[in-house]
């Protein structure tokens, strides 16, 4: 027997309960990270088994699970707005364009 829990509080899905499905995914890149949350119009029990489904008893429990998700605090004030993106580092690295000439010998 298959037991679903909710991924934000742990509680554990009853066969009469309707819940939120959906599939998460991450990928990691050599400069960025790229997250992202799809929730499905509907439970679909073959889809809730895929290993990047999520599960949630409620929609407060996405919403946390989302912003958790995307580095966002559970402190926020609801309308706040914040922007999610972390800055990695403050350093700023640019490339001079090279030039088709070369440098003179010196004579």
């Amino acid at each position: 027997m298959i037991h679903f829990a909710c991924d934000s509080c742990r509680t554990i899905k009853a066969s009469n309960e309707i819940w939120l499905l959906g599939l998460a995914a991450e990928t990691v890149g050599v400069v960025a990270a790229r997250r992202e949350v799809t929730i499905l119009p509907v439970w679909d029990r073959d889809q809730a088994v895929h290993r990047l489904a999520v599960h949630f008893c409620s929609e407060e429990c996405k919403d946390k699970y989302v912003a958790k998700l995307f580095g966002q605090e559970d402190s926020r004030t609801e309308g706040e707005k914040r922007d999610v993106r972390k800055r990695l580092s403050g350093r700023t690295v640019t490339r001079r364009k090279k030039s088709g000439r070369r440098g003179k010998k010196a004579a």
